[in-house]
């Protein structure tokens, strides 16, 4: 029986691991929860599944994964409160499951050596990489030509460009394919988040960035793709069901039986070349690459900063990438930096992003 430790228990992927849980008692335990701040929850939780070592607040993470006997930690905590837990889980030789992209965007060196140092796998929950990662199984990384990331074609994406001048916080929150926090709702709709994937993509599979492309797919049906040197394209291909990408990490490399799937006889696919000169932000993620060093946390610090101000009311919605390109240019970038200092640097450029509201 595997036992595995859930770091943001009470949020999308935390609870969908559970429902994975639920479904497989007798081979899946919970040894360990955390929450931020949702207290009633997890103590429901903690309840159900029998769960003794349980956490409110990021402060004790790294004690909860130090202590907790697990052979997995699942690491979905929003922000950059998963990094230290993660490098942690890695020092004391448990496999981590990755839904929290921060972890690599700002310290994708650190955490992909550690892994390195220890011989400890990383298995991507996040669907685009989790379907690289399938995808990868098809060849070796010599063989790869370019990784294929997806995006969706949401509401904003069709509109006209009257409509696209006028986009408000109704129209980004107005409905989609994934059921997902309020940030990264944001995020999707500037394309920040594809850009934050680029960076994954890079660090998780040790592909340099000028291999990995973006590519619309308006079905939502491929979740991305690997192009060979051979010429062959392999994609990962099924519903937009969390639950799958967290299911094939609890149980990498073995697969089980679930009724998520999806009858792809009949079904359209398409890929179109992505709107970089209406969502400039897709540019962000190579551009950050180019950068090295501390350019992640500076990208994600203001991106934080800038989509406060868009959700406060302060900022219409094509000022966040404007913010984020400024504080970019503005703040000096360190190269080699260590946790401390990618971690300062978040908040620098948070705080300069805060000043451009």
């Amino acid at each position: 029986m595997k036992k595995i430790l859930i770091l943001g228990s009470t949020g999308s992927i935390g609870t969908q691991t559970l429902d994975v849980v639920r479904k497989f008692p007798k081979e899946i335990r919970v040894v360990g929860l955390s929450t931020n701040s949702n207290v009633d929850l997890v103590r429901k939780q903690a309840r159900e599944f029998g769960v003794k070592d349980v956490v409110v607040g990021e402060k004790d993470l790294v004690n909860l994964v130090e202590k907790t006997k697990a052979d997995m930690v699942i690491v979905s905590v929003v922000g950059t409160g998963g990094i230290k837990p993660t490098l942690e889980a890695l020092r004391r030789k448990k496999q981590v499951a990755l839904a929290t992209k921060e972890v690599m965007v700002l310290a994708g060196d650190l955490v992909m050596s550690e892994a390195k140092k220890q011989k400890v796998s990383i298995i991507p929950i996040d669907s685009e990489m989790s379907a690289i990662f399938q995808c990868l199984r098809s060849g070796n990384n010599k063989e790869v030509k370019r990784l294929i990331l997806t995006m969706g074609k949401g509401r904003i994406a069709k509109m006209s460009e009257n409509e696209f001048k006028r986009i408000t916080i109704e129209d980004v929150f107005g409905g989609g394919h994934w059921k997902m926090g309020n940030k990264i709702t944001v995020d999707s709709a500037t394309c920040v988040n594809k850009a934050f994937e680029v960076i994954e993509a890079r660090y998780f599979f040790d592909i340099p960035g000028e291999k990995i492309k973006v590519t619309v797919h308006p079905e939502y049906i491929c979740h991305s793709l690997v192009e060979f040197v051979d010429g062959s394209v392999v994609g990962e291909f099924g519903t937009s069901d969390m639950r799958r990408y967290i299911q094939h990490a609890l149980f990498y490399p073995d697969r089980r039986e679930n009724d998520w799937g999806m009858d792809i006889i009949g079904k359209s696919l398409s890929f179109e070349e992505p709107p970089t000169s209406r969502f400039p932000a897709l540019s962000l993620g190579h551009e950050v690459l180019r950068l090295g060093g501390t350019a992640g946390a500076l990208l994600h610090g203001a991106d934080r900063a800038s989509v406060c101000g868009f959700m406060t009311g302060k900022i219409n919605f094509f000022r966040i990438y404007e913010i984020i390109e400024k504080v970019l240019k503005k703040t000096k970038i360190i190269k080699s930096p260590s946790l401390e200092q990618i971690l300062a640097a978040e908040e620098e450029a948070y705080r300069e992003g805060i000043k451009h509201l």
